[in-house]
Formats: C-alpha cells, structure tokens, sequence
C-alpha cells in the first residue's frame, strides 16, 4: 500500500501557507495511563495528590513511582521516599498522599526508607541512631539530583 506524501501535496502546502504555517509540526505520544497528564503534574509539584494505592509502583531501585514520575508518600508526619515497612502499611489504605514538592520541615524522612536506598551511607542500625539528625542532613535537592524525578 502507498500513502499519500502530504509534503509534496500542492493543495496542503498552498493551505498551510495561507494558514501562515512555517512548519509541519509534530506528534507525540502520550497515554494518560502510563502518563502524568499536566493537572496530575500540577498537583504533585504544588500539593499533594491523592491517588490509589494501586497506581504506586516500587522501581527496581525501590523508590516510588506514580506512572513516569518518582513521588514521596505522606503518611503519619512522616516523608516516605522508598519501599519500607511502613509504606506496605500505608498502601493498604483506601488512598495515599503523593507529592514531588519540597516537603515541608514539619515532616521527618523515615529513616527505614534511607536505610532501603542506602541512601547517605546509612543502614538499618545506623538509620535508628541517627533518626533525629537525619532531618538536618538530608536534602531533598540532593536526592533529586540522585534520583531525578521526572521523566522515570
């Protein structure tokens, strides 16, 4: 089967050029399944969005996802960034709050979710003495840079 090769169609070059259309344009893809779509995106950079516990998925480097974008879970005053005890708790609820904002200061990062990432060094042991400081030593802007958000 031939199809028709709009570039060389006079009729659609005279059109596009009486529309005032320099260029062809272009198309992308985009599965609002798979997909953040912009309001999704909105809420988690200005809020949180609530979604259900179904949509997390834990990446193969076990933090969290919601469709092609990293988030961190809320959940008890608490900054959940990986797959730890508590998170398989929360995702037996009826929603769960994400987020890709800076959290706020009034919330702790659980330390189980460092220890599973290793992240700073820390391991099960260390994560429990150092839970009152991690706070002071963890930065969110630092943690993107590790594990970028966005696209996933």
């Amino acid at each position: 089967m031939k199809l028709y090769n709009f570039l060389e169609a006079s009729e659609f070059n005279a059109l596009k050029h009486r529309m005032g259309a320099d260029g062809y344009g272009h198309f992308v893809e985009f599965d609002p399944e798979h997909q953040l779509t912009f309001g999704e995106r909105d809420q988690l950079a200005r809020g949180v969005l609530m979604a259900l516990p179904g949509q997390l998925r834990i990446l193969p480097d076990r933090t969290l996802a919601l469709k092609n974008s990293r988030v961190w879970i809320e959940g008890e005053g608490q900054i959940h960034l990986a797959a730890c005890h508590e998170l398989h708790r929360l995702r037996d609820a009826d929603s769960i709050k994400a987020s890709t904002r800076d959290p706020e200061k009034t919330f702790s990062i659980c330390p189980d979710c460092l220890a599973e990432l290793k992240y700073l060094g820390l391991d099960g042991r260390k994560s429990r003495r150092l839970s009152e400081q991690l706070d002071e030593l963890f930065s969110m802007a630092r943690f993107r840079q590790d594990y970028p958000f966005y696209p996933v």
